[in-house]
């Protein structure tokens, strides 16, 4: 038990977490609680600005589990998300936070607005563009958002370009910078996880759609997609959601569920797992956040409950 708790707490690679807030109306025991939420090795790096307010939403998903929101008191305007997720985090930030490790082979995965008036003025991706931080990082994962629309369940023509090109360019920064240092061969995965509406939006340019035919020995390229209650999938395979541990096998919260499978799905390719054991572990990750109204606690009954999940769907 003794060895299974300090696996818990010691894990093979430092974990860095870092968000903007607004002073306006973030206080202590706001970051009180968000440090409570997380796992207790997570770095918790808050990137504060006295000129914006953290902004507050209403959330909540649909019969289809598509998720509805709706901005509370200004929320995404100048004074909240719009000015605030200008450039923050930045790649500084991000140095600064990873300055005391000597490792170059960084995992960097970030929420990116990504449609054509992305909240923040697509600001949010500056990181991605910046030579030295990108240097330091073998793979670089992006989840896009971007919103469909609620009659149609499609997202626009302008979203659908913008995106794309968004992806594109960030890959193309990230390969450059790589390649620019001889020592690590250039080595790069670029991992984009959107939800199947940005999925299809993204495939109907088929001109700027990147395509996994460009990926060489050293810069490779991958999508996989998000579907909800459907499970994941990518150009060859497709894998089933796992099955709810609940009364109803109904999600108790699905908030952040698609969050946690980009990030589980990106570290885990990162660090060295195949296709399908990255997406069965990330599937399974979310899952059992599912499974919670919060965030699920760190803690060797959830971890052997992903563990389950995973052999269930691989």
């Amino acid at each position: 038990d003794d060895e299974r708790d300090f696996l818990l707490s010691n894990p093979k690679h430092q974990i860095t977490f870092l968000a903007p807030v607004g002073t306006k109306n973030w206080t202590p025991s706001m970051t009180e609680q968000l440090t409570q939420l997380l796992p207790p090795m997570v770095n918790v790096v808050l990137v504060p600005s006295a000129d914006h307010i953290t902004p507050t939403i209403n959330i909540w998903h649909d019969e289809n589990e598509n998720v509805r929101w709706m901005p509370v008191d200004g929320s995404f305007d100048d004074i909240g998300a719009d000015g605030l997720w200008q450039n923050r985090p930045s790649a500084q930030d991000i140095l600064s936070a990873i300055q005391d490790t000597d490792d170059d082979d960084i995992i960097l995965h970030a929420i990116i607005e990504s449609g054509s008036k992305p909240t923040g003025k697509g600001l949010d991706a500056l990181p991605f563009f910046d030579d030295k931080l990108m240097s330091r990082v073998s793979t670089a994962g992006v989840e896009p958002i971007v919103f469909a629309d609620e009659v149609s369940g499609k997202v626009t023509e302008e979203d659908s370009h913008a995106v794309t090109t968004t992806m594109r360019k960030i890959r193309q920064s990230f390969v450059r910078a790589r390649a620019c240092d001889k020592e690590k061969d250039g080595n790069s995965l670029f991992v984009v996880t959107p939800d199947r509406p940005c999925y299809e939006g993204m495939i109907s340019h088929t001109n700027l759609t990147m395509d996994e035919s460009e990926n060489t020995e050293n810069n490779e390229f991958e999508m996989i997609i998000r579907d909800g209650g459907n499970g994941c999938f990518t150009n060859e395979m497709k894998m089933p959601a796992a099955t709810l541990r609940t009364i109803d096998k109904a999600p108790v919260n699905p908030t952040g569920a698609g969050n946690a499978f980009s990030a589980a799905y990106v570290v885990c390719r990162g660090t060295g797992s195949s296709v399908k054991e990255a997406a069965s572990i990330a599937t399974a990750v979310g899952a059992v956040v599912c499974e919670y109204e919060h965030l699920p606690p760190w803690s060797l009954e959830v971890v052997e409950r992903i563990a389950e999940a995973a052999c269930e769907v691989i």
